[in-house]
C-alpha cells in the first residue's frame, strides 16, 4: 500500500515533491529557532552599517517563515497538497484511482498546467496504467526535470546520491 499511498491522482509521487521533503522543513525550522535564539535580527541591524545586505534580513526571515509553510504533511490521497485540486476532484467524482484510468488523460486540460512543470507526468500516467499502483514508482523519472542541476547540488549539500529523487526521511 505504500506506493499507492504516495501516488497522487495526477501521477506524481508525493515523496518526490519539495513540499514533502521533511529534511528541508526540519532544517528550516531549526535555522529559524537558532536565529531567533541568537537574536540575529538585532545582530543584522548592527552589521548592516558595514554590509548593506543585512538591511534585507527581515525579508530573509519572512521567506524562511514562508518556506516552512509550504510543508505538506499528508499525501494527496489523504488530503495533502492543494486543498482545491481540480485533478483530485475530477478523479474522485469519476470514482477513479487516478487519471491513468481516464480515456482522455492525454488531452486533459486539468493536467496541462502540471505538464509544464512536470514534463514526465504523461510517462508516469502510462507507467501506472501498465505497471499498477504498487509497482510503477521504481521506474519513474525525476519530478522536476529542469531542476536536474539543483538535484546534483542537493547531493553535495545533503548527501543525496546524484540523480536520485528527493528522499524526505
Amino acid at each position: 500500500m505504500t506506493e499507492a499511498r504516495y501516488t497522487s491522482y495526477c501521477g506524481l509521487y508525493c515523496l518526490d515533491c519539495i513540499p514533502s521533503n521533511r529534511r528541508l522543513f526540519n532544517l528550516a525550522r531549526k535555522l529559524q529557532g537558532l536565529l531567533e535564539g541568537l537574536q540575529f535580527e538585532e545582530y543584522a541591524k548592527i552589521r548592516s552599517s558595514k554590509n548593506k545586505i543585512f538591511v534585507e534580513y527581515p525579508k530573509f526571515s519572512t521567506i524562511l517563515q514562508e518556506i516552512t509553510r509550504l510543508e505538506c504533511t499528508d499525501p494527496c490521497r489523504e488530503g495533502g497538497g492543494n486543498p482545491s485540486c481540480k485533478v483530485r476532484e475530477c478523479a474522485l467524482d469519476k470514482r477513479y484511482d487516478g487519471c491513468w484510468e481516464c480515456e482522455s488523460w492525454r488531452s486533459c486540460e486539468l493536467l496541462a498546467p502540471l505538464k509544464k512543470v512536470h514534463p514526465h507526468i504523461e510517462y508516469h500516467l502510462g507507467l501506472i496504467a501498465k505497471e499498477g499502483l504498487e509497482n510503477w514508482s521504481i521506474k519513474r523519472e525525476n519530478l522536476y526535470l529542469e531542476l536536474g542541476q539543483i538535484l546534483s547540488l542537493d547531493s553535495l549539500v545533503f548527501g543525496t546520491p546524484e540523480g536520485k529523487p528527493f528522499n524526505p526521511s
